[in-house]
Order: C-alpha cells, then sequence, then structure tokens
C-alpha cells in the first residue's frame, strides 16, 4: 500500500470519527409496508411499527379550498384526520430555503436542537442556527423549536385556521428539519396540529381513534400528552399483542401538502432524506359549541404569512415566552380556557406545565401551588383537596366565572415573566 493512499484512508478515517457519517438522504421508500409473513413467525415481529396489519385506507384528503366551517364541522367536530394536498406549494420557504440561504440570512439566530431519538424527554441543546446547518447531516441532531419572528414572514399559515373559532386558539408555530431516515415515538398530543411540508418526506401512520386505549405502553406528560415506549423501528408483538387489532391510515406528506391531527390521536411519523416542515398547534374548540365566523373571508387565499397569526407564545433569546406583553385578567382567564381544550376540568398539572414555562426566567414568581390556590378557591372548590388528589381541578364553568381578585396575581406574575427583557433584571 502506497504512503499518499494510506494518509488520504487515515483522513477519511479521521473525518469520519469527528464529523459522523453522512446520512442516507434516500427518498424511495415503499409506504404502506408489503407485508411479509413467514411461517415461523408472527406478522410485523421485529420490524418497524405498521408492519403488524395492514392499513385500512389512506387518510381523508379534501379540497384546498374547504371553508373553515366545513373544516371545523367534518373534521374537528368528527374527530377525523385530514390532508390538503399543495395547499402551501407556492410558499416562498419551499423555493427559497436551502441549507445556503438559510444559514446566509438566519444563522445567527440562536435554535434549540434535540437528541434524536425514541426518548420520552430529548436531550435539548441551544446552538446558532450556522452551526446546526453545518452539522445535522452528519450528527444525531434535529432542530424542533418556535420559529423565530426574523423567519415567520417566509412560512406559510393556511387561512382556514387564521379566522373564527381558529384565530385566538392558536399556541404556537414549531420548526422541524433533519436529515436521514429519522422516526418518531408512536405518540398523542394535547392539542391539534396541522403539519405542513417544506422539502423532503414523511410517512405518518394515523393509529383509529381509541375510546379505551390500553396495551400500548403509554406514559402521560405533565402538557397532556402521551408517548409510547414501543420500540417503533423492532416492534415485539409478542408484548404488544394490541397493535394486531387496532386499524391504522396512513399518508405520505411531500413539498406543499399539510396533515391535520386531531387532540389525542396516536399516531408516528417517519422522515426520509433532507426534511423541513412546520406544525401548528392550535388549542382544541369545546366541540359542542357551533363554528364563529367571525373574521372569515369567502374566498381566501389558501394560505398567507406566519407572522400575520397571533400566537399564545413566541421565541425569543433562543427560548419560549409568551407573547403578550400587556397581560390582564382576562387574559389570565382566556389562557386558562385554553389549556382546557373540549375538556370540562383544568388538572393542577397542566396548569403547572403552563406556568413553569411561562416563568422560568423569573427568579421571584410566585409558588405554583399558591397561585393554583388562589384561583381554585374563588370558584368555592373544596379547600380540603390536596395538590396530589386527583380530582384537583377547576371546572369550566367556574373558570368562565373568574373573579378578579383572584386572576390578579396570576396575571401580574406572567406579565412580569413575559416583559422581563424589556426591565433591569434587578427591578423584577
Amino acid at each position: 500500500m502506497s504512503l499518499p493512499f494510506l494518509i488520504i484512508s487515515l483522513i477519511n478515517i479521521v473525518y469520519v470519527l469527528t464529523q459522523g457519517f453522512p446520512k442516507d438522504m434516500n427518498l424511495h421508500v415503499t409506504f404502506p409496508p408489503i407485508l411479509e409473513r413467514h411461517e415461523s413467525m408472527p406478522l410485523g415481529h421485529l420490524r418497524p411499527l405498521g408492519w403488524q396489519r395492514r392499513a385500512e385506507a389512506s387518510v381523508l384528503q379534501d379540497s384546498i379550498a374547504i371553508s373553515p366551517q366545513l373544516f371545523y364541522q367534518q373534521y374537528v367536530q368528527g374527530n377525523r384526520s385530514l390532508v390538503l394536498r399543495g395547499i402551501v406549494l407556492n410558499s416562498p420557504a419551499i423555493d427559497k430555503w436551502s441549507d445556503v440561504y438559510l444559514s446566509k440570512k438566519y444563522g445567527l439566530l440562536n435554535i434549540t436542537v434535540s437528541k434524536r431519538k425514541q426518548h420520552l424527554v430529548d436531550s435539548l441543546e441551544t446552538m446558532l442556527f450556522s452551526k446546526f446547518l453545518q452539522n445535522y447531516r452528519h450528527d444525531d441532531l434535529y432542530m424542533n423549536t418556535i420559529i423565530p419572528d426574523e423567519m415567520k414572514v417566509e412560512t406559510p399559515l393556511i387561512s382556514l385556521v387564521n379566522c373564527g373559532t381558529f384565530k385566538h386558539r392558536l399556541l404556537e408555530p414549531v420548526i422541524w428539519i433533519s436529515a436521514g431516515d429519522t422516526a418518531s415515538l408512536l405518540h398523542s398530543h394535547s392539542k391539534d396540529t396541522i403539519h405542513c411540508m417544506i422539502d423532503g418526506r414523511k410517512d405518518f401512520i394515523i393509529l383509529d381513534h381509541l375510546d379505551k386505549i390500553d396495551g400500548l405502553d403509554l406514559v402521560p406528560q405533565s402538557n397532556g400528552d402521551l408517548y409510547s415506549k414501543i420500540d417503533v423501528d423492532m416492534v415485539n408483538v409478542f408484548k404488544y399483542k394490541r397493535l394486531n387489532s387496532i386499524p391504522w391510515y396512513w399518508v405520505t406528506l411531500r413539498e406543499g401538502d399539510c396533515l391535520y391531527i386531531p387532540t389525542q390521536v396516536l399516531h408516528q411519523v417517519r422522515a426520509h432524506g433532507r426534511t423541513i416542515s412546520v406544525s401548528i398547534d392550535i388549542a382544541q374548540p369545546d366541540t359542542r359549541e357551533d363554528f364563529e365566523d367571525e373574521g372569515c373571508e369567502k374566498n381566501p387565499p389558501s394560505y398567507i404569512s406566519l407572522d400575520n397569526g397571533e400566537f399564545i407564545w413566541r421565541y425569543i433569546h433562543g427560548r419560549r415566552h409568551l407573547a403578550r406583553r400587556n397581560i390582564e385578567t382576562k387574559d389570565v382567564q382566556n389562557y386558562l380556557l385554553l389549556l382546557l381544550g373540549s375538556n370540562d376540568q383544568l388538572y393542577y398539572s397542566v396548569f403547572l406545565d403552563f406556568y413553569q414555562q411561562a416563568t422560568w426566567e423569573l427568579k421571584d414568581a410566585p409558588d405554583a401551588v399558591l397561585i393554583w390556590d388562589q384561583l381554585r378557591k374563588s370558584t368555592n372548590i373544596n379547600a380540603t383537596m390536596t395538590i396530589e388528589s386527583d380530582v384537583n381541578y377547576i371546572e369550566r364553568t367556574k373558570i368562565k366565572t373568574l373573579s378578579v381578585t383572584s386572576a390578579k396575581l396570576l396575571a401580574e406574575t406572567l406579565q412580569r415573566s413575559a416583559r422581563i427583557h424589556e426591565y433591569d433584571k434587578t427591578e423584577l
């Protein structure tokens, strides 16, 4: 072996060890899978999720001109997933967002990235966007962060959720960027989600809505989400026999497509190649109520830019903050109702998750138990209930009649936290 060849080989080995192997960017994957049966092994054993039972059908598809009212009645109230093909296909992001463009225009932004994957709790890290773009095709990283304000003008928001019942229920827009073949856990969200593809391909497995969820090793999260411990790459069908009896539906999203997933619908996502997508989290409406069409145009554009949306959360200084700067008692009532979704009881664990996220920078924030007790006493709920009790909740009817006095401390605390970067921290 010649010396030059040996040197080049050593250089390549060092590069791989320091930079990681380039990821598989193949987009040509068969989905849903073609099932293979073996006499000696149950169907789908030690195969990826989706091999344990044939898909029932593809997810329902509708016109991109669907009205907000019809969308609400047929899919939100009907608790059905929906795909809208090509609805954001003309978005500037689809043509512009190459790695070079993103690095040049937004590279100095601080963003949140996660170590992937298959962990109930991700390992989060904050870094410059440019650094992430340099490394994500090799390193075990993916980006999931609230879209910074600077990027919103180029990011699409479908018009049908920016009016009426939906307009003031927009929680946060999250951008996802990854490379290679990646898979999420089987999970569900405590809010409605609209997922739109900017680049690449994602395959979704949507499980049939279950009134009783058992046998899937689900772990509740403090915010109401559910995550399964099932290894989605190698499913043990002896342990998870339930998968053989649950109908599931499939959809493949490509650039310009959007998918609506209702609250608490279990699903799993597999991405291929370089993928960029945007998800819009929406607090689930009380679906017993009719659609309110205030501000809904008859023939709106299929999408608008994201900066036209009024979101509860925004991304500042590399972290999430409440978007509103002047927070009054009526805003507190609105936050609590959004946390309820379509439920009739707001539990302490859900409130605590919101409170901690909203006040994490405020060193002298009142204890959450103090705030909760003040809210609870004002609603005449039995004061002997403890925080640990399963019945520790506030009812919807009580939140709607929340007094100014009981909401005052929470309003003041949230406002101080939301405006923390406008003051010298010693003043807070």
